[in-house]
This record gives structure tokens, C-alpha cells and sequence, in this order.
């Protein structure tokens, strides 16, 4: 069954084009007026059938969803949180001693992780109803800021008698009504609105419903959650473990700090992050065309503004070059909540916000006008190298934490990884070259592919000459390299053109 995107059905406007030429030919005999009558007639029925269509679709798809609910849930075993693993960064950064020499040393690394982005946006299994703007009343709840709308009214605060097979399956009963679709329909449409990624959206329909239903009935809140996150396309579970539900997400990324359970070769994590029991009863089944989720940020998420407090950056090296920049303390609320990974190009390529590029941009691009790329890299290297104070993760924030773009430009200190997702970011925007992210036990560097040749520590990678450019090694030139690193085989993870 083909995935339609919410309220675009093409189908339908295909139909239509060729229903215009048929009557077309017959429009000479008849007045114009009754030729469009004709036509909008045509289009009404034709679009009348194919939403009966899809109903009765979607009605089978969920009676067959909750005959299968009411069967024997399988136990699995609950995996404790996977821990940020530690990583042991010199308490100060390294800085060059002007009597090191230049080198052209060839780096040692292992083969280049490819991480494949050929994801599209799950959708719902068949259209949904348009998203009406809700009358009052109707119910309203906060995210990041962002005043949000529903068509949640007090008549669908629905009871479960318990959770097991039978109950639950009752409850989804409740929620498959037509009485629940445009609920759906707007949280897709806030989706889109929000540009919420994928994590964004799961805690926006956490947020909803949890603020709908009391406390005391978190159970209808999460099989609601359930309910919205499989119409709306995405592979979610649904577990009992002691007297609750649990959310269950599979994820490709290993997330660190959450509980997880594991079915195949898949970990899925449990949402709300809440301590269970040893073991978990899963409702594991397929709902038609569901997609995993995923930790990337295609997008920035379009969140209401609220500016910090304006922080100095002035380069060491550069004396010019000097600038005040703050950022919107509602995407670094959206950040700090959002989950830790191991996939740093997850946070390279989310890039900086359009109000952070607004700030810093024109003063770098003014710093590196009319410079040749090695010149201008090194203007941005040794920014990112002074401009910031170094402090380990953990006497910042107590535990290994790496920082979005935007994080780095907000919180006092910055350590390698961090320094080297944003440097990552201004070369690829301000001059356009491909670089990747070398990974060490320990340390995070980078490696620029210039468009001239040039002496330096260099790796080849698929043919390519990428030369070394370390954000933490202070005052180091393009080229140069860590000297305690030049002969630890580096990890190079490939980042998204």
C-alpha cells in the first residue's frame, strides 16, 4: 500500500485532471457554468469513494492491530541504561610549543564510517482528515514555548480497566473511533509546523497527553501515544511492566542513559525512562508501512524565540576579530532534553540555527574575504581554538555530555568533541570544502579536503587528501597535528554534503 504524505492526496488531484479532459470535449455544447458544476460534482464523488476507501482500510487495519493485541504478549528481559562512556580528556588543552617543526606525516585510520541517510519522514498508512483549527473549547498545552491546540475534548478522556491483553485492546478500540483522527492530524500538522525531528515529535505527543490525562492515569495516556505515533507512521511498541505501560522505541543509534529491552538486533528504548521491572510483556507486532525512528535533526526545529543572555567571543590570534552572539534558550532547552548518542555527525550535521549563523556569520565571512581556503581555515581553526575556554564534560556538567552547535556558543566551557562539530560546521558553510571528524580514544579532531595541495599531516581517504585541523590542539596550524595522537589509528566519520 503506497504511504500518502497527511493531506496531500495526489491520487485524488490526478483523477481530477482527467476528469477535466473528458468533460472538456463536451464543454463547447454546454454553458461554462454547468461544464464546472459538472466537474465539481465528478471531483466530489469521485473523492467521496476513495475517503470511504480509505476508512474502510484503516478501520481493518486496526481491528486486525487489536485482534492481534488481545493475544499473549511475549516477556523480554529489561537491559539497564547503556553509560556515556567515559572519556579521558586531559584536564587543560594542549597547546603547540613554538619550537614544533612542521610535518608531513600520513595519520594511521581505520576504513571511513558511512552512515547512510536515505530516510524519509514516516507518514500515515493512508490520509487523514484535514486539520481543523479547534473551537474553543478545546485543549491547549505548552512545548518549548510554542502555544499548542488540540481537538482534545473532556468526552475522550477514555479508562482502561487494567492493562492486560484484553484491556489494552479495548482501549485501542476506543481510540481506532474516527472520534480520534483528527487529534492525529493535528500533531502531524504542529510536526510540520515545528519542523520537529523525530525525538521532537515523540515528546510532543508525550507532552500532550500527559498534561491531558490526570497523573493517575498515565497508562491511557501512553497507549494514546501509542495510538498517535502508529497512525501517524512510526514504528513504536507497546509493553506492561508490574502495573504500567510502557512506550518502546527501536532505535538504529545506540542512545545512552535509557532503559532498553531487545528484540532481534534491535534495542528499543523505553520512553518515559521510568525504572522497571526485570522483564517487560511486548505487544510486538508490525503495523502496515511503520518506519523507526531516528535521532537526526534534518532541519532546525522552529521553536518560539527567547533570547540568553549575549556572550564575547574574541579570537587570540586574531585581534580583529571579535563579536557578541546569543542564542535562543528554547532550542537549548529542546537540546539539553535530547537524548545522548555515539554518532557525532548526528550533531555535526545538525549545523547552527538560522539566528546563530545570522549573529557569527557576516563577522567570519568578513575575516576570511578575499583569503585563500588554507588561509581562511586557518583564521576559522584558530578561532574555534581561543575563543573559547576548555573545560572537560565532567567538571561541567558532571558526566560526558557532547554539545549541538548552538550548545557550544551558549555554555562557558567547550571540550574537543564539541569544538570540533562546530568547526566541522564552518567550513563546510563558509568555504564549501568536505571534512570529516577523526576519532580517537579520548579525543575528537578534524580533516579538511582542500582544494589545492598542501604540506601537513594528512590522511587519504577514498583517494582524497585530507589534511589535519585539531579545534583543541591551541594555536596549531592547518596540518598539524596532535603529536600524541600522530600514531593512534583514527576513526574518521564521513559527514552529510
Amino acid at each position: 500500500m503506497q504511504v500518502f504524505r497527511v493531506n496531500r492526496i495526489r491520487s485524488i488531484i490526478k483523477t481530477a485532471i482527467v476528469l477535466s479532459s473528458c468533460f472538456a470535449s463536451s464543454a463547447n455544447a454546454q454553458s461554462f457554468d454547468d461544464y464546472k458544476q459538472r466537474q465539481r460534482e465528478a471531483f466530489a464523488k469521485y473523492k467521496s469513494e476513495k475517503q470511504q476507501e480509505f476508512r474502510a482500510y484503516r478501520e481493518r487495519v486496526n481491528a486486525e492491530f487489536e485482534d492481534y493485541m488481545r493475544r499473549t504478549w511475549p516477556e523480554y528481559r529489561t537491559e539497564p541504561a547503556i553509560p556515556v562512556p567515559p572519556s579521558p580528556e586531559p584536564p587543560a588543552p594542549v597547546i603547540k610549543t613554538p619550537e614544533l617543526e612542521p610535518s608531513n606525516d600520513p595519520i594511521p585510520h581505520k576504513k571511513p564510517v558511512v552512515i547512510p541517510d536515505n530516510r524519509t519522514v514516516p507518514e500515515p498508512v493512508v490520509p487523514l482528515p484535514e486539520p481543523v483549527a479547534p473551537a474553543r473549547p478545546s485543549f491547549s498545552f505548552s512545548f518549548y514555548g510554542a502555544d499548542c491546540r488540540v481537538s482534545l475534548e473532556p468526552d475522550m478522556m477514555y479508562t482502561l480497566q487494567g492493562i492486560n491483553e484484553n484491556n489494552v485492546a479495548d482501549g485501542w478500540r476506543i481510540l481506532s473511533s474516527d472520534k480520534y483522527l483528527h487529534v492525529v492530524s493535528e500533531c502531524l500538522d504542529y510536526r510540520d509546523k515545528l519542523r520537529l525531528p523525530d525525538w521532537g515529535y515523540v515528546r510532543f505527543v508525550e507532552r500532550m497527553t500527559t498534561e491531558f490525562f490526570p497523573s493517575s492515569r498515565l497508562n491511557e495516556a501512553r497507549l494514546m501515544q501509542m495510538y498517535i505515533l502508529t497512525q501517524s507512521g512510526y514504528k513504536v511498541r507497546i509493553g506492561r511492566s508490574d502495573t504500567k505501560l510502557v512506550l518502546l522505541l527501536p532505535s538504529k543509534e545506540t542512545i545512552f542513559r535509557y532503559l532498553y529491552i531487545t528484540i532481534g538486533n534491535r534495542n528499543y528504548y523505553i520512553v518515559d525512562n521510568s525504572p522497571a521491572s526485570k522483564s517487560i510483556n511486548v505487544f510486538n507486532h508490525e503495523f502496515p508501512n511503520e518506519q523507526e525512528f531516528s535521532l537526526r535533526l534534518a532541519k532546525e526545529p522552529a521553536l518560539p524565540i527567547s533570547m540568553t543572555e549575549a556572550r564575547h567571543l574574541k579570537s587570540e590570534t586574531d585581534k580583529d576579530l571579535s563579536l557578541s552572539i546569543s542564542v535562543n534558550k528554547r532550542l537549548i532547552d529542546f537540546y539539553n532534553d535530547y537524548p545522548l548518542c555515539a554518532n557525532w555527525d548526528i550533531y555535526s550535521n545538525a549545523s547552527l540555527s538560522s539566528l546563530a549563523k545570522e549573529q557569527l556569520y557576516p563577522v567570519l565571512k568578513k575575516q576570511i574575504e578575499g583569503k585563500d581556503n588554507i588561509t581562511a581555515a586557518n583564521i576559522l581553526l584558530h578561532f574555534v581554538q581561543t575563543a573559547f575556554e576548555y573545560a572537560t564534560d565532567e567538571k561541567q556538567f558532571g558526566t560526558e555530555r557532547p554539545l549541538f552547535a548552538d550548545e557550544t556558543l551558549f555554555y562557558p566551557y567547550s571540550d574537543c568533541e564539541d569544538r570540533a562539530i562546530l568547526f566541522t560546521i564552518l567550513v563546510r558553510d563558509l568555504l564549501g570544502l568536505d571534512v570529516v571528524l577523526l576519532h580517537y580514544p579520548g579525543h575528537l579532531a578534524t580533516a579538511v579536503c582542500f582544494d589545492s595541495d598542501m604540506q601537513g599531516d594528512y590522511l587519504n581517504i577514498d583517494g582524497r587528501k585530507y589534511i589535519v585541523c585539531d579545534p583543541t590542539f591551541i594555536y596549531a596550524n592547518v596540518g598539524q597535528a596532535m603529536p600524541r595522537f600522530k600514531q593512534t589509528s583514527a576513526e574518521v566519520i564521513q559527514l552529510k554534503n
